[in-house]
């Protein structure tokens, strides 16, 4: 049986799976961003020799930093239980930022399904923490 040709994950072929989606970004440093429903996600290759695809979410909007410890516990359960991306509070000016990071080796290369994968993978990732996350804040607040 024949194996599916790898090819290497590099910044075009990250631009033209976005595009074939039909998702608009924008070039950025590196970087393809692109704002999803209340995530903004940053695609990049990074590494010594480019051998890390980084997928990186944002959600819009931010928490009062008092509530600090509230949301690290949220990042800790998420990080115990699911298998990722992993999640972290990043403070900025307005308050604090519920932030995803999703890494993968890729040196080897990938064949297309396996990019399609991994690819719609890191997306949904970043969506199912932050739904984990407001539903772990709201049953938080009613009780």
């Amino acid at each position: 049986m024949e194996q599916p040709m790898k090819s290497v994950v590099d910044g075009k072929r990250i631009q033209q799976w976005l595009e074939a989606q039909g998702y608009r970004v924008e070039h950025h440093e590196q970087s393809w961003v692109g704002l999803w429903g209340n995530i903004m996600l940053d695609f990049s290759v990074r590494g010594e020799h480019d051998e890390y695809l980084v997928v990186r979410g944002a959600e819009q909007g931010s928490h009062p930093n008092g509530h600090r410890e509230l949301l690290e516990d949220v990042c800790n359960a998420w990080n115990r239980d699911y298998e990722g991306p992993a999640a972290y509070l990043q403070s900025s000016e307005e308050g604090l930022v519920f932030r995803t990071v999703f890494v993968v080796n890729c040196q080897g290369g990938m064949d297309d399904d396996q990019f399609d994968r991994l690819m719609k993978y890191a997306m949904a990732g970043s969506d199912g923490f932050l739904g984990f996350a407001q539903g772990q804040l709201s049953k938080l607040r009613m009780s």
